[in-house]
């Protein structure tokens, strides 16, 4: 594998089969699973498009809940074999000391996160009773092997106000690292959308907290996601949806990302490459443009109008202001 090169991420669902039915999932159909050969075949096909654009590729295996899947420890080492970089998503719940002491053995395996919906009543009400104490274990077993661990933290309208108190736990169990992001709705209601002043309150916990120093923490608070740099944050993140992120389904659909679901094509119909060339949608993503309500702004060749996702789930569009975004151009100062 190309040690050099722009880094592109592909998100890999490799099963859509999933131990718990949490109340937000994305997925609706919950039988593809790819066998070992398939999988083999999308991984090869993902290894000629990196070699074809000179990317340096990293895969975030998940699911469904892939821990589930026969195929899973294979697939790892099909990619520690190929000197590949990868991730594990997961729900946490099945990360028990052995199965934490054999992830341990890939040398290539960068983290695993583990997503946390709120406080234990929060984030059990949303994924079943029990779910938050074995996603907390999972998380402490996988540190305890030396794997670097992460908690993912989803804002809306009915939990961001826990988000001091999942911060809170992330430093007490020793998290290595912390993001939090919006809910975005697919194929949904859009009610539980952040409002713009529930955003800026949750970017000020995020803000303060990256910020602030423990003694006795090594957590970091991350202000890696769209718009976040809002309350001073220095990270001007912008959607790399199509461009140095792809997304593979279970059954071969390809997407530019999971949150932004306009399939592209299928790779056990058609071979990657061809897809993503042929794409009029990555064409368009490609060129990066600008919204036209964002081209005065001067963070607009930084943010590039924010997350389209959220765009696209709210307004069935892609170039459109962030619905969220709250920056006055005014003077270049936050209202």
């Amino acid at each position: 594998m190309n040690s050099g090169g722009k880094k592109h991420i592909l998100q890999w669902h490799i099963l859509h089969r999933c131990n718990l039915k949490c109340t937000h999932c994305y997925q609706d159909e919950r039988g593809a699973e790819s066998n070992f050969d398939q999988l083999k075949e999308l991984f090869d096909q993902y290894m000629e498009f990196c070699r074809e654009y000179g990317f340096r590729g990293h895969i975030n295996i998940t699911g469904g809940e892939p821990l589930l899947s026969d195929n899973l420890f294979p697939l790892l080492s099909l990619l520690e074999e190929n000197g590949i970089t990868f991730g594990l998503l997961t729900n946490g719940t099945l990360i028990d000391r052995t199965a934490a002491e054999r992830l341990s053995r890939y040398s290539r395996l960068s983290f695993v996160q583990v997503s946390i919906d709120g406080t234990r009543e929060t984030h059990d009400s949303v994924r079943g009773k029990g779910s938050f104490d074995k996603a907390i274990e999972g998380l402490r077993n996988i540190g305890n092997v030396g794997i670097q661990t992460m908690a993912a933290f989803t804002c809306h309208k009915r939990n961001y106000h826990e988000l001091m108190d999942v911060i809170g736990l992330v430093r007490k169990n020793k998290i290595d690292r912390f993001w939090a992001d919006r809910l975005i709705p697919i194929g949904g209601s859009c009610e539980d959308i952040l409002s713009n002043e529930q955003f800026r309150e949750t970017l000020k916990v995020l803000t303060r907290e990256h910020e602030r120093k423990w003694l006795f923490s090594r957590s970091e608070i991350h202000l890696n996601r769209s718009l976040q740099f809002l309350e001073g944050g220095d990270c001007y993140y912008h959607c790399a949806a199509g461009t140095t992120l792809l997304t593979l389904l279970a059954d071969g659909t390809l997407l530019p990302c999971r949150r932004l679901p306009i399939p592209l094509g299928n790779c056990f119909e058609n071979d990657m490459l061809r897809i993503y060339k042929s794409s009029p949608l990555i064409e368009e993503l490609s060129k990066e443009t600008i919204p036209d309500d964002c081209l005065n702004c001067p963070k607009a060749h930084l943010c590039r109008g924010g997350a389209k996702c959220l765009t696209y789930a709210v307004t069935g569009g892609l170039n459109a202001k962030d619905i969220n975004c709250y920056f006055k151009y005014q003077g270049g100062n936050n209202a």
